[in-house]
């Protein structure tokens, strides 16, 4: 099945408008994804990894429209465009996190296994300054 696919099926069956809500069983349905009653452990992640892939590409798509398909305790549903903003503060916080532990782990490593040109320091101060300064002001500011 190809990625289009999916997207072709959420369309039609209109669950890419605001509010639209789909069940992961119908999502896993269409996918041809059965979760087994019982197995291991891979098997219930090949099946978990498989619809996250196909959701990964629908959730992609809506971006580009300024929707984000979140997932809902077995489902997954499209955010109101009043709801976009918290889904917005939350990446950031989320990426900051992310930033904090590479800061610290490009920090630690020791030099000799550093290359000649390494600025990932530099370039992690900067984007963590940019997400705090987004914080503070609630909007990145962008040079004239």
């Amino acid at each position: 099945m190809a990625k289009q696919d999916i997207l072709d099926w959420f369309r039609n069956k209109g669950y890419t408008g605001y509010g639209a809500t789909v069940d992961g069983a119908e999502v896993r349905a269409f996918l041809g994804l059965t979760m087994p009653e019982v197995g291991t452990k891979s098997q219930y992640d090949a099946v978990a990894l498989a619809e996250l892939t196909a959701i990964g590409y629908v959730r992609d798509a809506l971006l580009e429209e300024g929707k984000y398909l979140k997932g809902d305790q077995g489902s997954y549903r499209v955010l109101l465009p009043s709801e976009n903003a918290a889904q917005v503060e939350l990446f950031m916080a989320n990426a900051g996190k992310k930033l904090r532990r590479a800061r610290r782990l490009a920090e630690s490593t020791p030099n000799e296994y550093k290359p000649a040109n390494y600025n990932s320091e530099a370039r992690l101060a900067m984007m963590q300054k940019s997400i705090k300064e987004t914080n503070i002001y609630g909007n990145v500011r962008n040079a004239p």
